[in-house]
């Protein structure tokens, strides 16, 4: 079962904020060892408990949700097909290439800007709906990887390995989560890089980029902006980090317009 326990969901949460139990009991003002009980599923809390654990916590309203099983870490296929037709329109029009994932990195919709500079069109992209990020680097048909500049390549690599690391963590219980690692992990590249020790403490709002087009390389801002409606999606977009970036943007969006 994909779901994870009552105290399996409050250890991923609290280990997301780096919070040790001890602080997080003397904050929730909880007796010495409740909480190793709690996370090891040897006693229940009471509502009470729960409510002061995410006070400590700051959870948002999704995260609180996910914790009393109101709302599932990740979305089902009406919640996709719903936050997709919310938000579609938006993504088509924005100036600047945009695309939608979930909260386990994968891809739901985009706008042809994106599929431009990756070199993909509307039914290759179509068939890597609901793929995550990292299989479309390391193993579609639009062989992203080889458009990253040589000396930019393992920089790049390295990043999104550690966002993915990070992410995977709070899923790892999860036969999706495990299922997508093996697979990987038969890419010598994303192997390497996933044994090597990350730093990364929090979820990154903004990743550096860089991807030939042409002659040129494009130098891009990446910037994650999670839906005020749904924290379990996110809209990321790129950003020009120079004058002939921002040019070739332009030149794109005119000629899908």
């Amino acid at each position: 079962m994909d779901e994870l326990p009552l105290g399996r969901k409050i250890y991923v949460l609290r280990e997301d904020r780096a919070l040790s139990q001890t602080k997080l009991e003397v904050e929730a003002g909880l007796s010495f060892g409740t909480l190793s009980r709690i996370e090891n599923g040897n006693i229940n809390p009471t509502k009470e408990t729960i409510i002061k654990i995410a006070q400590v916590l700051n959870l948002h309203d999704d995260e609180f949700n996910y914790l009393i099983s109101l709302q599932k870490s990740s979305p089902d296929e009406k919640e996709i097909e719903r936050v997709v037709g919310l938000v579609s329109q938006e993504i088509k029009e924005e100036r600047i290439p945009a695309y939608l994932i979930d909260s386990k990195l994968r891809v739901w919709d985009w706008n042809k800007m994106i599929l431009k500079i990756i070199g993909a069109n509307e039914a290759n992209a179509e068939k890597y709906r609901g793929n995550t990020c990292m299989r479309l680097l390391f193993f579609s048909e639009f062989n992203i990887r080889n458009k990253i500049p040589r000396d930019k390549l393992g920089m790049i690599i390295k990043q999104q390995v550690d966002t993915y690391k990070y992410v995977s963590k709070k899923y790892r219980n999860e036969s999706f989560t495990n299922s997508e690692i093996r697979a990987l992990l038969k890419d010598d590249s994303f192997k390497n890089a996933w044994k090597t020790e990350s730093e990364l403490k929090y979820f990154p709002l903004r990743n550096e980029f860089h991807l030939k087009y042409g002659r040129n390389v494009l130098n891009i801002d990446i910037l994650l902006n999670r839906l005020s409606s749904d924290h379990r999606f996110i809209i990321v977009k790129y950003y020009p980090k120079d004058s002939t970036t921002l040019k070739i943007f332009e030149t794109i969006r005119n000629s899908i317009n």
